[in-house]
Order: C-alpha cells, then sequence, then structure tokens
C-alpha cells in the first residue's frame, strides 16, 4: 500500500477535477449543505461535455485551462438564470440538516470510500498496472490521442475509434477527458492516472450520488443516509464489475452518476420525502446533470430514463387524484392524458428503437430461476449471492409497499430487476433485444446498474429494522419498570433508535465486507490486472520494452505491431504513433500492405512506399499471445508481422524476454 500513499498528489488532483468545477456551478445556483456537495461530481462532468461539444465547433487545445474556462461560462450562465427567479423564488436553494445527519452522512461516505480504495487497490496490484482486457488497448490510446492533438470533441476521438462505414463516429469520451486531465496537472503517467481518477470515481462520485439519492427518498434520516453510505461499498456488481469485465471504465463513470441523476428526477416530480428546494432549481439541477451522464455514456441516459417510468406513473396519477379533488372539468383530464401519452411515447420510441452502433452480439447466460435469484440476492453474472443485503432489499420493500416511502421505487427495482432477467435469461430473438439492445444485449452492463434500485430499498430496509427493534426494546424497558407503555416518549426513543440504527449497519457492513460476494469480486477483478508472463495482454517484459522504447524510437516515427498482443499500447504507454492504435477499425491500404508483407520488404516494393510514406521503420513483435484467442474473423492478415527473427528485413535492436523491437532495414 506504501506505492498508493505517494500516489496521493496525484489523487487529490483527480478529487480537484472532479468536484470544483461543478462545486462553482452549484454555488452559482444557489445550492448549499449536502446537495452542494453531492452534485458537485455530476456537474462537473456536464462541464466538461458542454466544453467537448464546443471543441467540436472551436479549435482549442483541451487542459486544465479550458476547464477553468468551461467552468466559469457555464456558472456565469447558471447565476444569470438564478438571477432571473430570484424575487419570485428568494428562498435559498438548501437542504437543512442538523450535526447528527452530518455525522451520520460523513461516517457513511467515509466508509464507503475506505472500503473501496483499499479493494480498488487490491484489484490493480500497483499504481502503474494496467487492466489485461480487450477494450482497454482503446482506453489507454484514446487518452494519449486526447494529450497529443488536444481534442475532446466525443464526435472526432474517431480519428482513434471505429469508423462506421464512412459515418460520423461518436465515443462518450468524458472519463478519458478528466484522465487527460489528470495526466496534464501531475504529470503522472497514463496508467496511474487511470487507476487513481478510477478510485476518485468509485470511492467518492458513487457513493455521494447514492447518499443524496436516499436523502431524496428517505429525508435527512440519521440511519437511512448511515445505511446508504455502508451500502454503497457493499455490492459485487457494482463498482467492481466495471474495473474487471470490459474493461468498461466510461460506464464506471456514468453509472456513478445514475444516483444523483435519478435523484434530480424524484426531485422535479416532487416524488421523494425532500421538499427544500425551489422549482426553478430542481428543472435546473435535472438539466444540469443529464448531459454529463448522456456523454459519460448514452446507454446509461436510457436507463435513467427507464428507472423513471414509474416515477412518471406516480405523478401522473398523483395529479388525476389532484383533479378529481378539484373536481376539475374533463377538458383537464384529456390535457393531462394527452401530456403523459406524449411523454411515455416519447420514452418507449428511445428505449425500443435507439441503439448503439456497436455489436450486441452476447448471448443469454444462465437459466430464468438463476436470473430471478441473482436479482433478487445479488448473484447476478455468476457472482455469489449476497444474502445480507437480499433480505434488506425483501424488508425495504415490505415497507415501501405498506406506504412507509414511496411506492415507484418497487416499480423501478422491479423493471430493472426485469431487464436484467430478460437479457440472463430469455432466448436470443427480437424479444429480448427489443427491451435490452439498447444495453448492447449485454448482463453484465445491466447488473452492474441494478445497485441502483437495490441500494435504496435495501436502506429503507435498515431503517424499517431500525424502527422495529427500538419499538421492542423501549417496550421491553417499559415492561421492566412495570409500565405499559405503548407509545415511548421521543425523547427516550430518539438516542436509542440511533444506537439500534448504527448497530444494525454496524453488522451489515461487517458482513458485506467479509462475506464471498466481494471476496470474489476481488479475486476476479485481480486476474484482470494480473501481470505475469502469462498475462494476456501485456507481461512483465514486454512492459519494460515498452519503458525503453521512448528513448530508442524517434518521436515522429511510427511503431507497427498487433494490436491483439499488446503491442499498440507503444502508443499510450512509450508516446509513439502507434500504426494500429485500436484492435478494431477501419484500416486503408496503406496499413493492410505493411501488416501483410513487411517481413518480406525490399527495395522498390510497395509496402516500402508506404513504410517510408508513414515513417513506419520499426516494428514490435510481441509473439503469438493475443488478447480474446485474437481475431476471430481473420479480417485483417497479419502475416507479414510474424517471424520477423527470420526475416532480412529486419534487424533486431532491442529486446526483453521473448519481446522484440526491430528496426526495418529491408527498404534501404
Amino acid at each position: 500500500m506504501q506505492a498508493w500513499l505517494f500516489e496521493t498528489p496525484v489523487f487529490l488532483a483527480a478529487v480537484a477535477i472532479l468536484i470544483l468545477p461543478g462545486l462553482t456551478a452549484g454555488v452559482a445556483l444557489g445550492l448549499r449543505g449536502f446537495a452542494l456537495l453531492a452534485l458537485a461530481p455530476a456537474f462537473t462532468v456536464t462541464i466538461v461535455a458542454v466544453a467537448s461539444l464546443a471543441n467540436h465547433l472551436v479549435d482549442y487545445d483541451w487542459g486544465p485551462w479550458s476547464l477553468v474556462a468551461a467552468t466559469a461560462v457555464v456558472s456565469a450562465l447558471v447565476l444569470g438564470l438564478r438571477l432571473l427567479w430570484q424575487k419570485r423564488w428568494p428562498r435559498p436553494a438548501v437542504e437543512p440538516a442538523g450535526r447528527l445527519v452530518w455525522l451520520a452522512t460523513l461516517i457513511g461516505l467515509a466508509f464507503a470510500f475506505v472500503a473501496i480504495a483499499v479493494r480498488f487497490a487490491s484489484i490493480f496490484g500497483a499504481p502503474s498496472r494496467v487492466s489485461q482486457t480487450f477494450d482497454n488497448v482503446y482506453h489507454l490510446n484514446a487518452i494519449r490521442w486526447i494529450l497529443d492533438t488536444g481534442i475532446v470533441s466525443p464526435f472526432k476521438v474517431g480519428g482513434l475509434n471505429y469508423q462506421l462505414d464512412g459515418r460520423i463516429s461518436f465515443y462518450p469520451d468524458m472519463w478519458h477527458a478528466l484522465v487527460a486531465l489528470a495526466v496534464q496537472a501531475t504529470g503522472a503517467p497514463i496508467p496511474v492516472a487511470v487507476n487513481v481518477v478510477n478510485i476518485a470515481i468509485a470511492g467518492i462520485v458513487w457513493p455521494l450520488a447514492c447518499v443524496f439519492l436516499v436523502r431524496q427518498i428517505a429525508g435527512p434520516r440519521p440511519v437511512a443516509l448511515l445505511a446508504a453510505g455502508v451500502l454503497s461499498a457493499s455490492f459485487a456488481a457494482f463498482p467492481y464489475l466495471m474495473v474487471d469485465f470490459g474493461v468498461l471504465y466510461p460506464n464506471l463513470l456514468s453509472i456513478s452518476l445514475l444516483p444523483a441523476a435519478l435523484a434530480a428526477v424524484v426531485l422535479v416530480a416532487r416524488a421523494g420525502d425532500a421538499d427544500t428546494l425551489t422549482a426553478p432549481v430542481r428543472w435546473v439541477v435535472l438539466v444540469g446533470v443529464l448531459p454529463g451522464l448522456a456523454l459519460a455514456h448514452p446507454t446509461t441516459l436510457m436507463a435513467l430514463v427507464a428507472f423513471s417510468l414509474p416515477i412518471g406513473v406516480a405523478v401522473v396519477v398523483r395529479h388525476l387524484r389532484q383533479l378529481r379533488d378539484r373536481r376539475a372539468p374533463w377538458s383537464r383530464y384529456l390535457r393531462a392524458f394527452a401530456i403523459a401519452a406524449a411523454a411515455f411515447g416519447a420514452a418507449a420510441v428511445a428505449l425500443l428503437l435507439i441503439r448503439p452502433p456497436g455489436a450486441a452480439f452476447w448471448p443469454p447466460r444462465e437459466s430464468l430461476i438463476v436470473a430471478v435469484h441473482g436479482a433478487l440476492a445479488g448473484a447476478v453474472v455468476a457472482r455469489p449471492a449476497d444474502y445480507v443485503v437480499g433480505v434488506l432489499l425483501l424488508v425495504g420493500v415490505i415497507a415501501v409497499v405498506r406506504r412507509r416511502f414511496p411506492l415507484w421505487l418497487v416499480g423501478s427495482y422491479a423493471l430493472a430487476a426485469g431487464l436484467y432477467i430478460i437479457v440472463a435469461s430469455f432466448p436470443q430473438g427480437p424479444l429480448r433485444t427489443g427491451f435490452t439492445g439498447v444495453w448492447y444485449n449485454d448482463s453484465f452492463r445491466i447488473a452492474a446498474m441494478l445497485p441502483v434500485l437495490v441500494l435504496p430499498l435495501a436502506a429503507l430496509g435498515v431503517v424499517a429494522l431500525s424502527d422495529l427493534l427500538t419499538s421492542a426494546l423501549l417496550r421491553a424497558r417499559a415492561a421492566r419498570a412495570g409500565r405499559n407503555s405503548m407509545e415511548p416518549s421521543r425523547v427516550a426513543r430518539a438516542p436509542l433508535a440511533m444506537a439500534t440504527g448504527a448497530a444494525l449497519v454496524l453488522a451489515l457492513g461487517l458482513s458485506t465486507q467479509l462475506g464471498p460476494a466481494l471476496a470474489f469480486a476481488m479475486r476476479t477483478g485481480q486476474y484482470a490486472y494480473q501481470f505475469t508472463s502469462s498475462s494476456p495482454l501485456l507481461s512483465p517484459d514486454e512492459r519494460a520494452l515498452l519503458d525503453r522504447v521512448g528513448s530508442e524510437v524517434p518521436e515522429e516515427a511510427t511503431v507497427v505491431g498487433s494490436p491483439w498482443t499488446g503491442a499498440s499500447l507503444v502508443y499510450a504507454l512509450s508516446d509513439r504513433r502507434a500504426l494500429l492504435p485500436h484492435i478494431y477499425g477501419e484500416r486503408d491500404e496503406a496499413t493492410l500492405e505493411i501488416v501483410e508483407s513487411l517481413r518480406d520488404a525490399a527495395p522498390g516494393d510497395e509496402v516500402c512506399g508506404f513504410v517510408e510514406e508513414l515513417d513506419a521503420y520499426y516494428v514490435l513483435d510481441f509473439g503469438d499471445r493475443e488478447i480474446n484467442g485474437g481475431d476471430p474473423d481473420g479480417e485483417v492478415d497479419y502475416s507479414g508481422l510474424e517471424d520477423l527473427g527470420e526475416s532480412a528485413a529486419v534487424e533486431l535492436i532491442d529486446s526483453e524476454g521473448d519481446a522484440r523491437l526491430y528496426r526495418v532495414t529491408g527498404c534501404n
């Protein structure tokens, strides 16, 4: 752990990048208290999103000063809007809270940060480790591309990303932009910045958003807020799954923001227990989180739409009851139905017709019974069950059904669980794709979003159990004192309730942190970051050679190498241009000719002309070990990069174990 302590300055910079811009915008909006802090990361990502879209229209270099300028512009706009409504709604946008509420909140957040940070550090192994997964070739190289070009537009990052039949490419690159800022601000190597920023996102942004959501549903109840913080570190499906499978770093960011975005919907719909923010502030909060969520990853925005449908139903039912109580004319009913039909219709169209351009080929992975069990007990995608959280979920559902808390929450959870059951167990076909195609028909992505709904229900389960135990203890105390008090005084109840709730949360924290679900999540995560001679993407020998490439290859040179072997990470890790910066993508004629014919190159050959044109005189040979077993479709012939040790077209200039760096000499 000592190595991680040396990266404290990078961590503090990452936290500042994630919090301070959004904090500035929140102050301009007039937010105070916990809402100001909890919404700051979501506002920050929206500021980055606004800056990235501006970068599509205006040519500027992305960096810390760009973020400062974007923060100033957005905050000035928000302040101007606030001044427009100040006279009509002068009340400050603050959620009052006593010391006990703040204490419970901070203890829960501190627990979550320590638990998540320690597990993430254990999963990563060392600050400089990289994920040995397929998508990481793109993620690391995209950060280098932003640093080199200054381009952060999600419509221009296609310069590195997949090209789609000549259409404008799009990739949600908010996570990459944030990591690039951390590199620029601290000078940290890209792998270190990646790991430290991920710890900040998972350990700070996610727990803040979870506690904020529970606060909107249950109000400022200390036990609920303490439980929310502890529970945010208790799910194997999130955040740990996102640094294991894929690797899905953009989804780590977007799902960490999802509870805050759902809380913003609750605020606008007045569907919770908190009623302290004025109407315009509520709407600005919602509008302020949506762009960042969409550009962090659009599929998470679609999840927000889906999870908000039961809230919409609750709003419609409440409005119809109000119309009935007011004895409104039929025209008001017709208008309400028209608006509701338009809103729900738009949501249905978005969920059923909007599809990401990438592949959606993942098949179902388990039976219907196993999928149902997974949705109820947290045993998703073959993870061990956590029955403690499962019991709390059940108690929370009972508490909601008994009308202690908003009923829409059960509907949202049922919808999320239903999506998981469909994607995990239904056969491939139009029905399954119709419901889950927007999430690539991927069980892992939907499983990672389930905790967003399970957590508040489990927190409400803690509240219900705490109230039940407190009442039982007070009755027992009264019976021992010879009194028959069925309604103990609030003076006696308050401290006992807090003590009972704290004890329950402590037991919850210990049981989940020491249970099999998180232990399994950590083991599988560690496998994704293993750093051995058999690592699927990058071995210690290959990494050692990459560390020397920068001193052996000229800055302007292009390095040839198969992306399937990890050689393309020369761009991210050695700061030398890679001929193939990503595993997939369109390949031009020059690239195809080089990878097919380089080993047999001779003066006057077509391949030599392309080598000279691209300044591609260096080749990395990382052997025949390929990520995910190599190219399943054989779309590109890499035979020109094979058996280079026997080729007269290249000469060996450096090696480390089986990793080789060659210089092309056959074209001279």
